[in-house]
Protein backbone atom coordinates (compact mmCIF):
# COMPACT_ATOMS: atom_id res chain seq x y z
CA UNK A 1 0.00 0.00 0.00
CA UNK A 2 1.39 3.53 -0.74
CA UNK A 3 0.36 6.72 1.55
CA UNK A 4 0.93 9.85 2.13
CA UNK A 5 1.18 11.90 4.87
CA UNK A 6 0.95 15.85 5.23
CA UNK A 7 4.81 16.07 7.29
CA UNK A 8 5.00 19.68 6.92
CA UNK A 9 3.88 20.22 10.62
CA UNK A 10 7.64 18.81 11.33
CA UNK A 11 9.77 21.56 10.11
CA UNK A 12 7.84 23.83 12.55
CA UNK A 13 7.93 24.97 16.06
CA UNK A 14 6.84 22.59 18.94
CA UNK A 15 2.78 22.41 19.22
CA UNK A 16 0.55 19.59 19.39
CA UNK A 17 0.41 19.21 15.74
CA UNK A 18 3.98 18.84 15.40
CA UNK A 19 3.98 16.78 18.49
CA UNK A 20 1.62 14.13 16.75
CA UNK A 21 2.98 14.40 13.24
CA UNK A 22 6.46 13.28 14.51
CA UNK A 23 5.22 10.57 16.65
CA UNK A 24 3.16 9.18 14.18
CA UNK A 25 5.55 8.92 11.72
CA UNK A 26 8.43 7.20 13.81
CA UNK A 27 5.56 4.88 15.33
CA UNK A 28 5.14 3.61 11.73
CA UNK A 29 8.72 3.20 10.95
CA UNK A 30 9.22 0.87 14.74
CA UNK A 31 6.49 -1.04 13.83
CA UNK A 32 8.04 -2.39 10.68
CA UNK A 33 5.17 -2.14 8.39
CA UNK A 34 6.22 -2.46 4.82
CA UNK A 35 3.85 -0.25 3.32
CA UNK A 36 5.69 2.77 1.32
CA UNK A 37 4.76 5.80 2.98
CA UNK A 38 5.32 9.27 1.21
CA UNK A 39 6.25 12.23 3.92
CA UNK A 40 5.21 15.35 2.14
CA UNK A 41 7.16 18.65 3.18
CA UNK A 42 7.04 22.01 2.05
CA UNK A 43 11.31 22.63 2.28
CA UNK A 44 14.63 20.19 2.83
CA UNK A 45 14.01 18.83 6.76
CA UNK A 46 16.53 18.53 8.99
CA UNK A 47 19.16 15.44 8.93
CA UNK A 48 17.49 13.13 11.27
CA UNK A 49 14.05 14.53 11.69
CA UNK A 50 12.88 12.04 9.70
CA UNK A 51 12.86 7.72 9.45
CA UNK A 52 15.92 6.57 7.25
CA UNK A 53 13.91 3.57 6.44
CA UNK A 54 13.50 2.99 2.85
CA UNK A 55 10.08 2.38 2.52
CA UNK A 56 9.70 6.26 3.96
CA UNK A 57 10.09 8.10 0.86
CA UNK A 58 10.42 12.21 1.67
CA UNK A 59 9.06 14.21 -1.15
CA UNK A 60 9.12 18.32 -1.41
CA UNK A 61 6.35 20.41 -2.85
CA UNK A 62 8.05 23.77 -3.21
CA UNK A 63 5.25 25.17 -4.87
CA UNK A 64 2.28 26.42 -4.86
CA UNK A 65 2.53 27.78 -1.30
CA UNK A 66 0.13 28.76 1.54
CA UNK A 67 -3.37 27.48 1.44
CA UNK A 68 -3.22 26.37 -2.26
CA UNK A 69 -0.47 23.48 -1.05
CA UNK A 70 -3.23 21.79 0.17
CA UNK A 71 -5.76 22.68 -2.42
CA UNK A 72 -3.40 22.07 -5.41
CA UNK A 73 -0.27 20.46 -4.57
CA UNK A 74 -1.01 17.69 -2.50
CA UNK A 75 -3.51 16.12 -4.65
CA UNK A 76 -0.79 16.54 -8.01
CA UNK A 77 1.11 14.64 -5.42
CA UNK A 78 -0.91 11.91 -4.81
CA UNK A 79 -2.12 11.56 -8.36
CA UNK A 80 1.72 11.27 -9.51
CA UNK A 81 2.31 8.83 -6.77
CA UNK A 82 -0.60 6.56 -7.26
CA UNK A 83 -1.12 6.69 -3.61
CA UNK A 84 -3.67 4.09 -1.59
CA UNK A 85 -4.54 6.58 0.67
CA UNK A 86 -3.62 10.05 1.52
CA UNK A 87 -3.75 11.48 5.43
CA UNK A 88 -3.70 15.18 6.66
CA UNK A 89 -4.13 16.74 10.20
CA UNK A 90 -7.70 18.62 9.32
CA UNK A 91 -8.13 20.67 6.09
CA UNK A 92 -8.46 18.10 3.59
CA UNK A 93 -8.30 19.11 -0.48
CA UNK A 94 -11.02 19.47 -1.97
CA UNK A 95 -10.31 16.35 -4.09
CA UNK A 96 -7.53 13.90 -4.03
CA UNK A 97 -7.79 10.72 -6.31
CA UNK A 98 -7.64 8.66 -3.42
CA UNK A 99 -9.52 8.31 -0.37
CA UNK A 100 -8.18 10.71 2.62
CA UNK A 101 -8.49 11.01 5.96
CA UNK A 102 -7.78 13.36 8.55
CA UNK A 103 -6.43 13.51 11.95
CA UNK A 104 -8.40 16.08 14.22
CA UNK A 105 -7.14 16.49 17.81
CA UNK A 106 -10.21 18.93 18.80
CA UNK A 107 -12.63 21.51 18.03
CA UNK A 108 -12.18 24.11 20.42
CA UNK A 109 -12.71 25.95 17.82
CA UNK A 110 -16.00 25.02 17.85
CA UNK A 111 -16.91 24.58 21.11
CA UNK A 112 -15.35 28.25 22.08
CA UNK A 113 -15.36 30.72 19.48
CA UNK A 114 -14.24 33.19 21.64
CA UNK A 115 -11.21 31.80 22.01
CA UNK A 116 -10.44 32.83 18.19
CA UNK A 117 -9.39 34.96 15.74
CA UNK A 118 -12.04 35.94 13.53
CA UNK A 119 -10.59 34.50 10.86
CA UNK A 120 -9.39 31.23 12.59
CA UNK A 121 -13.30 30.88 13.31
CA UNK A 122 -13.88 31.86 9.44
CA UNK A 123 -11.10 29.06 8.13
CA UNK A 124 -12.60 26.47 10.66
CA UNK A 125 -15.86 27.15 10.27
CA UNK A 126 -16.29 26.81 6.64
CA UNK A 127 -13.64 24.21 6.12
CA UNK A 128 -14.51 21.30 8.65
CA UNK A 129 -17.70 19.92 8.00
CA UNK A 130 -16.54 19.91 3.94
CA UNK A 131 -12.78 18.18 5.51
CA UNK A 132 -15.35 15.74 7.69
CA UNK A 133 -18.03 14.83 4.89
CA UNK A 134 -15.15 14.03 2.55
CA UNK A 135 -12.82 12.02 4.94
CA UNK A 136 -13.16 8.29 4.22
CA UNK A 137 -12.48 7.93 8.24
CA UNK A 138 -11.55 10.83 10.99
CA UNK A 139 -8.76 9.81 13.49
CA UNK A 140 -8.46 11.52 16.94
CA UNK A 141 -6.88 11.14 20.13
CA UNK A 142 -9.54 10.97 22.83
CA UNK A 143 -12.94 9.30 23.62
CA UNK A 144 -13.76 13.10 24.75
CA UNK A 145 -13.12 14.81 20.71
CA UNK A 146 -15.02 11.84 19.54
CA UNK A 147 -17.74 11.98 21.27
CA UNK A 148 -17.47 16.02 20.21
CA UNK A 149 -17.29 15.29 16.57
CA UNK A 150 -20.18 13.05 16.66
CA UNK A 151 -22.57 15.54 18.85
CA UNK A 152 -21.73 18.70 17.08
CA UNK A 153 -21.06 17.87 13.44
CA UNK A 154 -23.52 14.26 13.58
CA UNK A 155 -20.74 12.36 11.97
CA UNK A 156 -21.46 8.81 12.13
CA UNK A 157 -19.75 7.25 15.03
CA UNK A 158 -17.96 4.48 12.99
CA UNK A 159 -16.06 6.97 11.29
CA UNK A 160 -14.33 8.12 13.74
CA UNK A 161 -11.16 5.99 15.47
CA UNK A 162 -9.60 6.73 18.59
CA UNK A 163 -6.10 6.24 18.61
CA UNK A 164 -4.38 7.72 21.75
CA UNK A 165 -1.21 9.20 21.49
CA UNK A 166 1.98 9.72 23.90
CA UNK A 167 5.01 11.23 24.49
CA UNK A 168 7.81 11.64 22.65
CA UNK A 169 10.60 9.32 23.50
CA UNK A 170 13.31 11.76 24.66
CA UNK A 171 10.72 12.91 27.46
CA UNK A 172 12.09 10.82 30.18
CA UNK A 173 14.34 11.65 33.12
CA UNK A 174 17.85 12.94 32.19
CA UNK A 175 20.91 10.60 32.21
CA UNK A 176 22.93 11.07 35.87
CA UNK A 177 25.56 14.14 34.44
CA UNK A 178 23.21 15.72 32.39
CA UNK A 179 23.32 19.44 32.44
CA UNK A 180 19.81 19.68 34.33
CA UNK A 181 21.12 23.21 36.27
CA UNK A 182 22.90 25.10 33.30
CA UNK A 183 19.90 24.10 31.15
CA UNK A 184 17.44 25.96 33.79
CA UNK A 185 20.41 28.50 33.84
CA UNK A 186 19.74 29.51 29.95
CA UNK A 187 16.19 30.07 30.57
CA UNK A 188 16.85 32.28 33.86
CA UNK A 189 15.26 29.67 35.84
CA UNK A 190 16.85 28.26 39.45
CA UNK A 191 14.77 25.94 42.09
CA UNK A 192 12.77 25.52 43.11
CA UNK A 193 9.87 26.11 40.77
CA UNK A 194 6.49 25.43 39.12
CA UNK A 195 6.25 24.86 35.19
CA UNK A 196 3.62 25.63 33.11
CA UNK A 197 4.38 24.86 29.56
CA UNK A 198 1.56 26.11 26.87
CA UNK A 199 1.14 29.11 24.28
CA UNK A 200 -0.16 32.26 26.37
CA UNK A 201 -3.68 32.27 24.62
CA UNK A 202 -6.97 31.85 27.09
CA UNK A 203 -7.73 28.60 25.97
CA UNK A 204 -4.60 27.67 28.45
CA UNK A 205 -6.16 29.54 31.24
CA UNK A 206 -3.07 31.36 31.99
CA UNK A 207 -4.38 34.37 34.23
CA UNK A 208 -6.26 31.91 36.61
CA UNK A 209 -2.90 29.51 36.82
CA UNK A 210 -1.15 32.96 37.34
CA UNK A 211 -3.66 34.03 40.39
CA UNK A 212 -3.80 30.59 41.35
CA UNK A 213 -0.43 30.38 42.04
CA UNK A 214 0.15 33.47 43.57
CA UNK A 215 -2.38 32.70 45.70
CA UNK A 216 -0.72 29.68 47.12
CA UNK A 217 2.45 30.88 47.16
CA UNK A 218 1.69 33.61 49.68
CA UNK A 219 -0.70 31.00 51.62
CA UNK A 220 1.78 28.85 52.21
CA UNK A 221 5.05 31.15 51.99
CA UNK A 222 6.43 28.56 49.44
CA UNK A 223 9.38 29.54 48.20
CA UNK A 224 8.69 29.08 44.49
CA UNK A 225 8.06 30.71 41.42
CA UNK A 226 6.21 29.95 38.63
CA UNK A 227 7.94 29.37 35.00
CA UNK A 228 6.09 30.13 32.10
CA UNK A 229 7.07 28.60 29.14
CA UNK A 230 5.67 29.43 26.05
CA UNK A 231 5.47 31.65 23.02
CA UNK A 232 2.80 34.68 23.07
CA UNK A 233 -0.07 33.94 20.71
CA UNK A 234 -3.44 35.63 21.00
CA UNK A 235 -5.52 37.62 23.98
CA UNK A 236 -2.18 37.30 26.23
CA UNK A 237 -1.54 40.96 27.19
CA UNK A 238 -4.09 40.92 29.81
CA UNK A 239 -2.23 38.31 31.70
CA UNK A 240 0.83 40.97 32.04
CA UNK A 241 -1.19 43.34 33.52
CA UNK A 242 -2.52 40.76 36.15
CA UNK A 243 1.11 40.10 37.34
CA UNK A 244 2.07 43.64 37.67
CA UNK A 245 -1.59 43.96 39.17
CA UNK A 246 -0.50 41.72 41.66
CA UNK A 247 2.71 42.80 42.56
CA UNK A 248 4.40 39.36 41.48
CA UNK A 249 6.67 40.26 38.88
CA UNK A 250 9.18 38.46 41.16
CA UNK A 251 7.21 35.28 41.30
CA UNK A 252 6.22 35.17 37.71
CA UNK A 253 9.14 34.00 35.08
CA UNK A 254 8.28 34.18 31.34
CA UNK A 255 10.89 32.24 29.54
CA UNK A 256 9.37 32.53 26.07
CA UNK A 257 9.44 29.24 23.71
CA UNK A 258 11.99 26.86 24.86
CA UNK A 259 13.81 23.99 22.25
CA UNK A 260 12.54 20.94 22.30
CA UNK A 261 15.87 19.09 23.23
CA UNK A 262 15.40 21.56 26.32
CA UNK A 263 12.14 20.73 27.67
CA UNK A 264 12.41 17.31 29.19
CA UNK A 265 15.24 18.65 31.59
CA UNK A 266 12.79 21.80 32.23
CA UNK A 267 9.85 19.57 33.17
CA UNK A 268 12.30 16.90 34.92
CA UNK A 269 13.73 20.12 37.08
CA UNK A 270 10.32 21.76 38.47
CA UNK A 271 8.75 20.51 41.98
CA UNK A 272 5.04 20.89 39.92
CA UNK A 273 3.94 20.75 36.54
CA UNK A 274 0.96 22.89 36.61
CA UNK A 275 -1.63 22.65 33.74
CA UNK A 276 -5.00 23.34 34.67
CA UNK A 277 -6.37 24.25 31.15
CA UNK A 278 -9.24 25.02 30.12
CA UNK A 279 -10.00 22.57 26.53
CA UNK A 280 -7.35 19.96 25.41
CA UNK A 281 -8.28 16.98 22.78
CA UNK A 282 -5.60 15.05 24.51
CA UNK A 283 -2.81 16.51 27.25
CA UNK A 284 0.43 15.30 25.37
CA UNK A 285 1.90 17.81 27.58
CA UNK A 286 0.28 15.35 30.53
CA UNK A 287 2.41 12.55 29.44
CA UNK A 288 5.86 14.98 29.23
CA UNK A 289 5.24 15.55 32.19
CA UNK A 290 4.48 12.16 33.69
CA UNK A 291 7.68 10.35 31.55
CA UNK A 292 10.07 12.96 33.26
CA UNK A 293 8.25 12.06 36.53
CA UNK A 294 7.04 15.49 37.57
CA UNK A 295 4.11 15.51 39.58
CA UNK A 296 1.18 17.23 37.85
CA UNK A 297 -1.96 18.94 38.50
CA UNK A 298 -4.23 19.70 35.54
CA UNK A 299 -7.97 19.82 34.92
CA UNK A 300 -11.04 17.49 35.23
CA UNK A 301 -12.45 17.84 32.23
CA UNK A 302 -12.43 17.18 28.46
CA UNK A 303 -9.12 15.40 27.12
CA UNK A 304 -7.19 16.32 30.33
CA UNK A 305 -8.70 13.96 32.67
CA UNK A 306 -9.06 11.15 30.13
CA UNK A 307 -5.20 11.47 29.63
CA UNK A 308 -4.12 11.80 33.07
CA UNK A 309 -6.33 9.27 34.55
CA UNK A 310 -5.76 9.01 38.40
CA UNK A 311 -2.00 10.29 38.10
CA UNK A 312 -2.66 13.74 38.59
CA UNK A 313 -4.64 15.50 40.82
CA UNK A 314 -7.72 17.18 38.66
CA UNK A 315 -9.12 20.65 39.74
CA UNK A 316 -11.81 22.38 37.86
CA UNK A 317 -10.06 24.96 35.95
CA UNK A 318 -12.43 27.25 36.47
CA UNK A 319 -11.78 27.63 40.10
CA UNK A 320 -8.57 29.62 41.47
CA UNK A 321 -8.97 28.27 44.81
CA UNK A 322 -9.44 24.79 43.88
CA UNK A 323 -6.00 25.19 41.83
CA UNK A 324 -4.37 27.32 44.75
CA UNK A 325 -5.17 24.37 47.41
CA UNK A 326 -4.05 21.38 45.02
CA UNK A 327 -1.06 23.64 44.49
CA UNK A 328 -0.25 23.92 48.21
CA UNK A 329 -0.74 20.54 48.68
CA UNK A 330 1.69 18.86 46.52
CA UNK A 331 4.35 21.14 47.30
CA UNK A 332 4.09 20.37 51.03
CA UNK A 333 3.33 17.28 51.33
CA UNK A 334 6.42 14.91 50.06
CA UNK A 335 4.80 11.57 49.83
CA UNK A 336 2.09 13.02 47.56
CA UNK A 337 4.75 13.97 45.27
CA UNK A 338 6.00 10.78 45.33
CA UNK A 339 2.92 9.01 44.89
CA UNK A 340 2.57 11.29 41.63
CA UNK A 341 5.98 10.46 40.49
CA UNK A 342 5.50 6.76 40.62
CA UNK A 343 1.79 7.13 39.16
CA UNK A 344 2.61 9.42 36.65
CA UNK A 345 5.69 6.96 34.68
CA UNK A 346 3.62 4.37 35.03
CA UNK A 347 0.55 5.89 33.17
CA UNK A 348 2.86 7.57 30.62
CA UNK A 349 4.08 3.64 29.76
CA UNK A 350 0.44 3.00 29.07
CA UNK A 351 0.98 5.33 25.75
CA UNK A 352 3.11 4.54 23.05
CA UNK A 353 3.16 5.96 19.55
CA UNK A 354 4.25 2.36 18.61
CA UNK A 355 0.50 1.58 19.47
CA UNK A 356 -0.88 4.71 17.69
CA UNK A 357 0.93 3.54 14.46
CA UNK A 358 -0.59 -0.08 14.94
CA UNK A 359 -4.10 1.55 15.16
CA UNK A 360 -3.37 4.29 12.60
CA UNK A 361 -2.44 1.28 9.54
CA UNK A 362 -5.18 -0.81 10.39
CA UNK A 363 -7.33 1.93 9.50
CA UNK A 364 -5.46 3.14 6.31
CA UNK A 365 -6.05 -0.90 5.30
CA UNK A 366 -9.96 -0.87 6.17
CA UNK A 367 -10.26 2.30 4.19
CA UNK A 368 -8.44 0.71 0.97
CA UNK A 369 -10.30 -2.30 1.41
CA UNK A 370 -13.91 -0.72 1.51
CA UNK A 371 -13.18 1.25 -1.36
Amino acid sequence: MRIGIDARTVLGRKTGDRSYALGLIHGLAAVGTEHEFFLYVDRDPADELLPPAPNFIIHIIRRPTGRLWTLLGLPAAAKGHALDVLHVQYMLPLWAPCPMLTSIHDISFRLHPEWFTLRDRLVMGLGIPGTLRRAAAVLTGSECTRDDLVREYAVPAGKVRVTAYAAPPEFRSPEPGADVEQICARYGLRRPYVLFVGVLQPRKNPERIVRAFVEAKRKANLPHVLAVVGRRGWLYEDLFTTVKALDAEGDVLFTGYADDDDLPALYTAADLFLFPTLYEGFGIPILEAFACGTPTITSNVSGNAETAGDAALLVDPYSEHQIAAAVVDVLTRPELREALRRKGRERAREFTWERAATLTIDCYEQVVEGR
